[in-house]
C-alpha cells in the first residue's frame, strides 16, 4: 500500500536588493506585465499572489515579496519576509555597489531567517557589456563565496527570469516535501 505524500501548497519568495536593480520589474515580467521603464519606486513591500505549476504539474500558490530596496530599509524588509522559504537576491551589471550591497543583505538573512534558499539575480545583462561594472568572474566569485545559484537575467526581455524562478520554487517545494513527511514519520 502506497503512502500519501505531503506536499506544501503555498511557497513564498522574497526579492531583496539595492534601489533600482529591477526587483519589480522581473516579478512584473513573471506576472505577465511586460516591461515598463516608468514606474515607481516600491515603497514597503507589496505582497503578489499567483498561480505556479511545478515540473511535476503539480500547481500551487506562489507568493512573491517585492521589497523597497533603499538601505534605510533592510530591517523592515527583513522582518516583514521573515516568513519566506527563499530569498531572489537581485543586483545590477551596470552598477557595482548593488552586488557590495548584497553582503550585507546575506549577513541579515543569516542572523534573522530562518534558512532560505536563496539564487543570485545579475539583472540588464541585456545592456551592451562594456557598460558593465561587474565582471563576470566577479559575478561568479560572489556566487561560488556565498554558495549561491547564478542565474543572468535581464527584466527588459525577460532572459533567466523563468529559469531562476523555476529552479528555486522546486528546490523549495523538494525541501519542504521532504521536511513534512519527516515530521511525519517521526510522530508517528
Amino acid at each position: 500500500m502506497k503512502e500519501n505524500i505531503i506536499k506544501p501548497k503555498v511557497i513564498k519568495l522574497g526579492f531583496l536588493g539595492a534601489q533600482n536593480v529591477g526587483k519589480t520589474v522581473i516579478c512584473n515580467q513573471y506576472l505577465g506585465l511586460g516591461f515598463s521603464s516608468d514606474f515607481l519606486a516600491t515603497i514597503g513591500q507589496n505582497k503578489l499572489d499567483t498561480k505556479y505549476k511545478l515540473q511535476n504539474g503539480e500547481e500551487i500558490k506562489l507568493i512573491l515579496w517585492d521589497t523597497n530596496g533603499a538601505e534605510r530599509f533592510i530591517s523592515s524588509n527583513l522582518t516583514a519576509i521573515r516568513m519566506v522559504q527563499g530569498i531572489i537576491l537581485v543586483f545590477d551589471v551596470t552598477f557595482k555597489s548593488s552586488l557590495n550591497f548584497l553582503d550585507m543583505m546575506i549577513n541579515g538573512i543569516k542572523e534573522r531567517l530562518n534558512n532560505p534558499i536563496l539564487v543570485l539575480f545579475a539583472n540588464k545583462v541585456d545592456i551592451d557589456k562594456s557598460m558593465w561594472n561587474v565582471s563576470i568572474e566577479e559575478m561568479h566569485q560572489f556566487a561560488e563565496k556565498n554558495k549561491i545559484p547564478l542565474f543572468e537575467t535581464s527584466a527588459k526581455t525577460g532572459k533567466g527570469i523563468m529559469e531562476g524562478l523555476s529552479y528555486i520554487v522546486n528546490e523549495i517545494h523538494d525541501k519542504k516535501s521532504l521536511e513534512i513527511n519527516n515530521n511525519i514519520m517521526i510522530n508517528k
